[in-house]
Protein backbone atom coordinates (compact mmCIF):
# COMPACT_ATOMS: atom_id res chain seq x y z
CA UNK A 1 0.00 0.00 0.00
CA UNK A 2 1.53 3.29 -1.12
CA UNK A 3 -0.66 5.66 0.84
CA UNK A 4 -1.79 7.33 -2.38
CA UNK A 5 -5.46 8.26 -2.51
CA UNK A 6 -7.57 6.30 -4.98
CA UNK A 7 -8.04 8.04 -8.32
CA UNK A 8 -11.34 9.85 -8.67
CA UNK A 9 -14.23 7.75 -9.90
CA UNK A 10 -15.22 10.33 -12.54
CA UNK A 11 -13.00 11.78 -15.24
CA UNK A 12 -13.63 14.33 -17.98
CA UNK A 13 -12.91 12.72 -21.36
CA UNK A 14 -13.41 13.61 -25.03
CA UNK A 15 -12.76 17.27 -24.24
CA UNK A 16 -13.26 19.52 -27.28
CA UNK A 17 -12.20 23.16 -27.16
CA UNK A 18 -14.26 25.63 -29.11
CA UNK A 19 -16.68 28.51 -28.86
CA UNK A 20 -20.25 29.13 -27.84
CA UNK A 21 -21.64 31.14 -30.75
CA UNK A 22 -24.55 33.48 -30.05
CA UNK A 23 -26.95 34.34 -32.85
CA UNK A 24 -29.70 36.93 -32.78
CA UNK A 25 -32.71 37.18 -35.02
CA UNK A 26 -32.70 40.34 -37.14
CA UNK A 27 -35.80 42.38 -36.33
CA UNK A 28 -36.85 40.08 -33.49
CA UNK A 29 -35.88 39.36 -29.93
CA UNK A 30 -34.92 35.72 -30.39
CA UNK A 31 -31.42 34.54 -29.54
CA UNK A 32 -29.85 31.12 -29.65
CA UNK A 33 -26.50 29.54 -29.03
CA UNK A 34 -24.53 26.62 -30.38
CA UNK A 35 -21.06 25.12 -29.96
CA UNK A 36 -18.45 25.33 -32.73
CA UNK A 37 -14.96 23.83 -32.89
CA UNK A 38 -14.01 25.87 -35.96
CA UNK A 39 -10.80 27.86 -35.40
CA UNK A 40 -12.49 30.93 -36.87
CA UNK A 41 -16.14 30.85 -35.78
CA UNK A 42 -18.71 31.64 -38.49
CA UNK A 43 -20.00 35.21 -38.47
CA UNK A 44 -22.05 35.32 -41.67
CA UNK A 45 -25.68 36.42 -41.62
CA UNK A 46 -28.06 33.82 -43.07
CA UNK A 47 -31.75 33.16 -43.72
CA UNK A 48 -33.67 30.28 -42.19
CA UNK A 49 -37.21 30.28 -43.54
CA UNK A 50 -38.59 33.79 -42.99
CA UNK A 51 -36.09 34.55 -40.22
CA UNK A 52 -32.69 36.16 -40.67
CA UNK A 53 -29.99 35.26 -38.13
CA UNK A 54 -26.99 37.41 -37.38
CA UNK A 55 -23.83 36.80 -35.36
CA UNK A 56 -24.27 38.20 -31.85
CA UNK A 57 -21.08 37.23 -30.05
CA UNK A 58 -19.02 34.32 -28.85
CA UNK A 59 -17.20 32.98 -25.83
CA UNK A 60 -14.48 30.37 -25.51
CA UNK A 61 -15.79 27.13 -24.12
CA UNK A 62 -15.39 23.40 -24.30
CA UNK A 63 -17.53 20.29 -24.40
CA UNK A 64 -16.82 17.07 -22.58
CA UNK A 65 -18.06 13.66 -21.57
CA UNK A 66 -17.65 12.10 -18.14
CA UNK A 67 -16.22 8.62 -17.73
CA UNK A 68 -17.34 6.59 -14.73
CA UNK A 69 -14.19 4.57 -14.05
CA UNK A 70 -16.12 2.12 -11.87
CA UNK A 71 -18.59 1.06 -14.56
CA UNK A 72 -16.76 2.14 -17.74
CA UNK A 73 -19.81 4.20 -18.78
CA UNK A 74 -19.17 7.40 -20.73
CA UNK A 75 -21.89 10.03 -20.40
CA UNK A 76 -21.91 12.81 -23.04
CA UNK A 77 -22.79 16.40 -22.12
CA UNK A 78 -23.23 17.85 -25.62
CA UNK A 79 -26.45 19.64 -24.67
CA UNK A 80 -24.80 21.64 -21.87
CA UNK A 81 -24.13 25.30 -22.66
CA UNK A 82 -22.49 26.01 -19.32
CA UNK A 83 -22.80 26.34 -15.59
CA UNK A 84 -23.97 29.58 -14.05
CA UNK A 85 -22.95 30.42 -10.50
CA UNK A 86 -25.83 31.72 -8.36
CA UNK A 87 -23.80 34.86 -7.60
CA UNK A 88 -24.16 35.91 -11.26
CA UNK A 89 -27.95 36.07 -10.92
CA UNK A 90 -29.58 39.43 -10.39
CA UNK A 91 -30.09 40.43 -6.76
CA UNK A 92 -33.55 39.61 -5.45
CA UNK A 93 -34.18 36.72 -7.85
CA UNK A 94 -35.21 33.30 -6.57
CA UNK A 95 -31.86 31.82 -7.62
CA UNK A 96 -29.88 34.51 -5.82
CA UNK A 97 -31.89 34.14 -2.60
CA UNK A 98 -31.63 30.35 -2.72
CA UNK A 99 -27.90 30.54 -3.41
CA UNK A 100 -27.29 32.95 -0.55
CA UNK A 101 -29.15 30.66 1.84
CA UNK A 102 -27.18 27.61 0.67
CA UNK A 103 -23.91 29.53 0.79
CA UNK A 104 -24.39 30.00 4.55
CA UNK A 105 -24.01 26.20 4.79
CA UNK A 106 -20.99 26.17 2.42
CA UNK A 107 -22.99 24.92 -0.55
CA UNK A 108 -22.31 26.63 -3.87
CA UNK A 109 -25.21 26.45 -6.28
CA UNK A 110 -24.72 26.31 -10.04
CA UNK A 111 -27.42 26.10 -12.70
CA UNK A 112 -26.76 23.78 -15.65
CA UNK A 113 -27.85 25.63 -18.75
CA UNK A 114 -28.65 23.58 -21.82
CA UNK A 115 -28.74 24.61 -25.45
CA UNK A 116 -32.23 24.86 -26.87
CA UNK A 117 -33.70 21.87 -28.66
CA UNK A 118 -33.48 21.82 -32.49
CA UNK A 119 -37.09 23.04 -32.71
CA UNK A 120 -36.21 26.10 -30.57
CA UNK A 121 -37.95 24.92 -27.42
CA UNK A 122 -36.23 25.09 -24.02
CA UNK A 123 -34.31 22.01 -22.97
CA UNK A 124 -33.49 20.85 -19.45
CA UNK A 125 -30.47 18.83 -18.43
CA UNK A 126 -31.71 15.37 -17.44
CA UNK A 127 -31.64 14.69 -13.69
CA UNK A 128 -29.47 11.60 -14.25
CA UNK A 129 -26.81 13.74 -15.90
CA UNK A 130 -27.03 16.36 -13.16
CA UNK A 131 -26.40 13.62 -10.61
CA UNK A 132 -23.25 12.60 -12.48
CA UNK A 133 -22.05 16.22 -12.66
CA UNK A 134 -22.67 16.69 -8.94
CA UNK A 135 -20.76 13.54 -8.02
CA UNK A 136 -17.90 14.32 -10.43
CA UNK A 137 -17.36 17.87 -9.18
CA UNK A 138 -17.91 17.15 -5.49
CA UNK A 139 -15.44 14.26 -5.37
CA UNK A 140 -12.68 16.64 -6.46
CA UNK A 141 -13.23 19.26 -3.78
CA UNK A 142 -10.31 19.62 -1.41
CA UNK A 143 -12.44 20.79 1.51
CA UNK A 144 -14.85 18.26 3.01
CA UNK A 145 -16.86 21.16 4.44
CA UNK A 146 -17.71 22.60 1.02
CA UNK A 147 -20.28 21.18 -1.40
CA UNK A 148 -21.42 22.00 -4.89
CA UNK A 149 -25.02 21.61 -5.98
CA UNK A 150 -25.69 21.71 -9.72
CA UNK A 151 -29.40 22.14 -10.43
CA UNK A 152 -31.52 22.26 -13.60
CA UNK A 153 -32.58 25.59 -15.06
CA UNK A 154 -35.90 25.84 -13.24
CA UNK A 155 -35.42 29.62 -13.27
CA UNK A 156 -35.80 30.27 -17.02
CA UNK A 157 -32.25 31.63 -17.17
CA UNK A 158 -31.57 30.52 -20.73
CA UNK A 159 -34.31 32.83 -21.99
CA UNK A 160 -33.85 35.59 -19.41
CA UNK A 161 -30.15 36.30 -19.40
CA UNK A 162 -28.09 37.89 -22.05
CA UNK A 163 -25.74 35.14 -23.17
CA UNK A 164 -22.82 37.25 -21.98
CA UNK A 165 -23.83 36.55 -18.39
CA UNK A 166 -23.69 32.78 -18.85
CA UNK A 167 -20.36 31.65 -17.56
CA UNK A 168 -18.40 28.61 -16.69
CA UNK A 169 -16.62 28.65 -13.36
CA UNK A 170 -13.08 27.83 -14.44
CA UNK A 171 -12.07 26.58 -10.99
CA UNK A 172 -14.98 24.17 -11.02
CA UNK A 173 -14.66 22.79 -14.51
CA UNK A 174 -10.87 22.60 -14.61
CA UNK A 175 -11.04 19.45 -12.52
CA UNK A 176 -9.84 17.22 -15.30
CA UNK A 177 -6.71 15.30 -14.42
CA UNK A 178 -3.47 16.84 -15.54
CA UNK A 179 -1.74 14.95 -18.31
Amino acid sequence: MTGQPAPPRYQMVNVHNGYVIIEKEVGGHAARAYFSTEPVPPKEEYREGSRIWKYGGMAQSFQFDILDRETGTVTPFREMLGLMYYGCARPGTDLRRLGELAHEDRISIYVALAYEAPDGSPRQMPIEKLSILNRAFNERLRSAEKKILIVPDCFGLYNELSHGEIMIDFGLTAMEEEA
